[in-house]
């Protein structure tokens, strides 16, 4: 039948358009679909790192197995998959209705009807809801690459903890056993009447001051390591080898430089700008959707063959076309809209500016800890232990010639010892406080342009 053809055809006119309007998608869109479906490559790290633990190969596997990377990931696809949704026309209805009873005519009775209709929103409308996903794409984006900033954040200051704890450890440990050789030397003197019980109880103190340090190191060692173990998506007993020591390279920017770039590229603030944008897209959005749709209608009946064989147009299928447009009427609905998303612009405005100033106060909070273990480290390196060095070998001389010696020769130890381990401690906290300023930053901080 002519209208049921015609019906058909502007069926598939509509479902053309519809595959149109997903082909025209954005080519960034689609690149990005492409690289959130790539598949991850898994890695067996049961025995990866159990001689070594490099810095660089964590933060591959962490990233490639990380649930929390892997979730953002998704979201981020999530929110792509929105954009053929909001740019597409409303589904097309389409309606058949049977006649209980016949409707007769002249030309003949009417027993069936089919109806199309489509609805067109106001001219611009898809548009803007298209504009408002791409920025709303670009958020997840930021926000699934600040996913990735927070784990190898994470990862870092676990790893130069675990890098110092590693080397307390040893050198605990050595100091252990010279002090160790040292109670046996006191023992013996005493025994032979050379010294005094202050000496040997003094070394028995500090041996056994060294033994819990040992346990409470190892221990610190551990936790740690399960840490790292958990970042890397693993059992927490997993073994883990030693740490490859970063060298301590003090940090040539200053505040200022730092600052400017943490004001451009940390993604929280990149961010808070996206969504200003995307709350202005919003409100035209709601203005748009405020505006009238049309919507189009076709309609055919079915009608059988008339009672008197010669009646003209006998059979004759009629159809209609119609028109119809939608009346925004409720002013107090449609001016709410509005101002509803002009109040998300205002919010996200003042965030962004929130965010800034505590970027800032931050920023300066950590540069002062940087500093001074910078600071720390220069005085022990350069002053302190030099001269607690010093210290020791006068001591050592004096141990082995005179018989009161040996309580001196403890407290000069124990002091090197504890510059010693102040100074690792140092290393670690500047190397952590760099990696707390790069979280800032939003990534490698730019020292290229400083002279």
């Amino acid at each position: 039948m002519r209208g049921v053809s015609l019906l058909y055809q502007m069926a598939l006119v509509v479902v053309g358009s519809m595959i149109v309007l997903n082909v025209l998608m954005p080519r960034e869109a689609q690149g990005v679909i492409q690289e959130a479906s790539t598949p991850e490559q898994t890695t067996d790290v049961t025995t990866l790192f159990a001689e070594t633990l490099e810095l660089p190969r964590l933060i591959q596997v962490a990233v490639e197995r990380s649930p929390k990377v892997s979730a953002a990931k998704a979201r981020w696809q999530a929110t792509i998959e929105q954009y053929p949704q909001v740019t597409a026309l409303p589904d097309p209805m389409f309606m058949y209705g049977y006649y209980m009873r016949s409707v007769e005519t002249r030309v003949g009775p009417q027993r069936h009807r089919i109806s199309f209709s489509q609805a067109f929103p106001y001219p611009g409308t898809l548009e803007a809801a298209g504009e408002v996903v791409k920025k709303a794409v670009e958020i997840e984006r930021v926000k699934h690459e600040q996913v990735i900033r927070d784990l190898i954040v994470g990862l870092k200051l676990s790893y130069h903890e675990l890098a110092y704890l590693q080397r307390a450890v040893e050198l605990t440990r050595q100091n252990h056993e010279l002090i160790a050789s040292i109670l046996a030397i006191a023992t013996t003197r005493y025994a032979e009447g050379k010294t005094t019980l202050n000496d040997v109880l003094k070394a028995q103190s500090q041996l056994a001051q060294l033994e819990y340090d040992l346990v409470l190191l190892e221990e610190l060692q551990h936790v740690e390591q399960a840490n790292i173990n958990g970042m890397l998506s693993v059992p927490s007993a997993t073994s883990l080898g030693m740490t490859v020591p970063i060298p301590y390279e003090p940090l040539d920017v200053g505040l200022a430089d730092i600052e400017k770039q943490a004001l451009v590229k940390r993604q929280e603030l990149q961010i808070a700008a996206l969504s200003i944008e995307k709350a202005t897209e919003g409100i035209a959005l709601a203005e748009l959707q405020t505006k009238p749709m049309l919507k189009f209608d076709l309609m055919t009946i079915e009608t059988g063959k008339a009672l008197m064989f010669d009646t003209p147009g006998s059979g004759k299928n009629p159809f209609s076309i119609g028109v119809g447009v939608t009346i925004p009427w409720s002013s107090l609905k449609n001016s709410s809209k509005v101002r509803e998303a002009q109040q998300n612009r205002e919010a996200v405005t003042a965030n962004r500016h929130a965010l800034e100033d505590e970027t800032r106060v931050t920023l300066r909070k950590i540069y002062f800890r940087l500093e001074n273990a910078r600071r720390l480290v220069e005085l022990y390196e350069t002053t302190l232990i030099p001269q607690a060095g010093a210290a020791v070998e006068v001591a050592e001389t004096w141990h082995q010639e005179g018989p009161k010696s040996i309580a001196g020769f403890l407290e000069t130890q124990s002091v090197w010892l504890n510059f010693n381990l102040a100074r690792l401690r140092a290393i670690a906290d500047y190397q952590q406080n760099v990696t707390r300023l790069e979280q800032l930053v939003g990534g490698k901080i730019d020292d290229s342009h400083v002279e």
